[in-house]
C-alpha cells in the first residue's frame, strides 16, 4: 500500500470515528427529550406565484432554434419559484378582446413577447406589465446555434431580476465534485444539469469548491503529498495555484463575496482546527478563532462583514457567527441538543441554511439571524448535506442519497419543488457561481 492510500484510510477512519461519536451523543440527547428554545416548523412550498404569459417567438426560418428558446424560457420561468406560466384557455381563444385583455383574463400579470430577428440568429424580447401596459424592458439577444437554451436562461434571468430585485442565476454555472474510483475531481455544469465538463485531472482527492466573487476562479481542498491544501484554479485557463503553502489540514475554503482577493478556510497549521483568512496568493495570513474546540466550515455574510462557522466548543457541533476579524463570536441557535454543520449564508443576508441531524438523519434547515425561527426544508427523505444558495436567493443546492449514492439536488428556498440535477450516484459538494451578466449575447438594450 502506498503512503497516499495509507494516509487517506487513516484520515477517513478518523472522520468516521468522530462521526460515530457524535451520532451516539446526539442520540442520547434526543432520548432525554431536552427542551428547545427554537421555534421549529416544516415548510414545503406556499409561495404565491406570479402569472406570466409568453407570446410570439414564431419562426420565419428553418432552424427551429426560436422554438427551443421559447420552450426553455417557459420551463425556466416555471422552475425559478417566482412565476407560473399561464396558457390561454379554449374559452378565450376566439375572444374579440385585445391580446392584453385575453392574457389578463388568463390570470397573467406580465406578458413576454418575442420576435425572431437577424435572419433567425437573434430574438427581440419585450416584457409588458399587463396591469399598467408599461414596457418593463425590451432587449435583443443572440441565439447561439449549439446552445439555444442559454439564450432562454439569460432572458429568464432578466425577467427574474425585475421581480426579484436581483438577476436570476439560470445562466450561471455550478461547480461540484464527482467521484471516480479512488479519486474525486472538480466538474462544472449549467444549473439545469447540461454541459458537464471536468475541471481537474489531478488523480487525488479534491473537495469543497468555492467561487470567487468575479466568477473567474474556484478555491478547493486538495490532497497533495499527504497534506490537505487550499488550491485555486482559473476557470478559463485551468491553471492552478497552491494557496496554503504550509503543513496541516487545510480545508473548506470560502471566498469573500465582496473581495475576490480574500479567502476564509479551516486549518490545523497551529495544531488545532481554526478559522483563518488569507489573500489569494497565500499571503497576509490571519487567524480568526482561538479555541480548543474544532472550528470549521466558514461562510461569509453577503456584505463580507461577518462569518458563520461550525464549532464543537459547546460540546456538540453548532453554528456560530463572528465578525470578519474574529471578534463578537456568538452561537446562532440557543438549543444545545442538536447536531449542526455546513452553514451557508443567503445572498439577502437574512437567513443561514445549514445541516441538522433530525429524527430521520441529516436534513437541510434555514434559520434567521436571531436564531429563533428554524425551518426544516428536507425531512424524511435520505441524508441531505452541503446546502449552497443560488446567487439570486431563490434556490438551494444540496447533496442527497435519496436516489442511492450521492447526487445533487436543487429546491426552492422554501423547500418546495425538489429536483435532481445528477443521477449517477457519484456527485456531491456543489457550489453555485456568481450570476452571469448575459452581456455575451445581449445585442441591445432599450430599458
Amino acid at each position: 500500500m502506498n503512503k497516499n492510500s495509507c494516509f487517506q484510510k487513516k484520515y477517513s477512519f478518523y472522520l468516521h470515528v468522530l462521526f460515530f461519536y457524535y451520532i451516539i451523543l446526539v442520540s442520547s440527547v434526543f432520548e432525554a427529550s431536552a427542551q428547545s428554545e427554537v421555534t421549529l416548523s416544516i415548510r414545503a412550498g406556499g409561495s404565491k406565484l406570479i402569472g406570466i404569459g409568453i407570446e410570439g417567438f414564431n419562426t420565419t426560418g428553418t432552424s427551429g432554434l426560436i422554438s427551443e428558446v421559447k420552450s426553455t424560457l417557459a420551463d425556466d420561468l416555471n422552475y425559478c419559484g417566482l412565476f407560473q406560466v399561464k396558457e390561454i384557455p379554449d374559452s378565450l381563444q376566439s375572444a374579440s378582446q385585445s391580446m392584453f385583455e385575453i392574457w389578463k383574463a388568463a390570470n397573467a400579470s406580465c406578458l413576454i413577447y418575442g420576435i425572431e430577428t437577424q435572419n433567425s440568429t437573434a430574438v427581440s424580447v419585450k416584457a409588458i406589465d399587463l396591469k399598467t401596459a408599461v414596457t418593463l424592458f425590451e432587449e435583443e439577444y443572440l441565439i447561439i446555434a449549439d446552445r439555444p437554451w442559454y439564450t432562454a436562461h439569460v432572458i429568464a434571468d432578466d425577467i427574474i431580476g425585475i421581480y426579484n430585485g436581483v438577476r436570476g442565476s439560470l445562466a450561471s454555472q455550478i461547480a461540484f465534485v464527482r467521484s471516480n474510483g479512488e479519486y474525486k475531481d472538480l466538474f462544472l455544469m449549467d444549473p439545469d444539469g447540461r454541459r458537464r465538463r471536468q475541471m481537474t485531472f489531478s488523480r487525488t482527492l479534491n473537495l469543497s469548491p468555492s467561487w470567487s466573487s468575479n466568477g473567474e476562479s474556484i478555491a478547493y481542498s486538495s490532497l497533495n503529498n499527504e497534506n490537505w491544501a487550499i488550491v485555486m484554479i482559473n476557470v478559463n485557463t485551468g491553471q492552478t495555484l497552491d494557496i496554503s503553502q504550509w503543513p496541516g489540514l487545510n480545508t473548506s475554503p470560502s471566498w469573500n463575496p465582496t473581495n475576490p482577493d480574500i479567502i476564509a478556510f479551516t486549518s490545523t497549521r497551529d495544531g488545532n482546527a481554526e478559522i483563518y483568512t488569507c489573500r489569494r496568493n497565500g499571503k497576509d495570513l490571519r487567524r480568526l478563532t482561538n479555541h480548543f474546540g474544532i472550528d470549521s466550515s466558514p461562510t461569509w455574510s453577503p456584505d463580507g462583514s461577518k462569518i458563520a462557522f461550525t464549532s464543537d466548543r459547546s460540546g456538540m457541533p453548532k453554528v456560530y457567527i463572528m465578525n470578519s476579524d474574529g471578534s463578537g463570536i456568538r452561537r446562532l441557535t440557543p438549543s444545545l441538543d442538536t447536531y449542526e454543520d455546513s452553514p451557508c449564508w443567503s445572498p439577502r443576508g437574512n437567513l443561514i441554511a445549514f445541516v441538522i441531524l433530525s429524527d430521520y438523519g441529516f436534513d437541510i434547515a434555514t434559520i434567521n439571524l436571531n436564531g429563533d425561527e428554524m425551518i426544516m426544508l428536507t425531512y424524511g427523505s435520505g441524508s441531505n448535506e452541503n446546502p449552497k444558495w443560488s446567487p439570486d436567493g431563490l434556490k438551494i443546492l444540496f447533496t442527497s442519497n435519496r436516489l442511492g449514492g450521492k447526487n445533487l439536488f436543487v429546491m426552492n428556498w422554501d423547500g418546495s419543488d425538489i429536483r435532481p440535477l445528477t443521477k449517477d450516484g457519484n456527485s456531491l459538494s456543489p457550489a453555485w457561481a456568481p450570476t452571469s451578466s448575459g452581456d455575451d449575447i445581449r445585442v441591445s438594450s432599450r430599458r
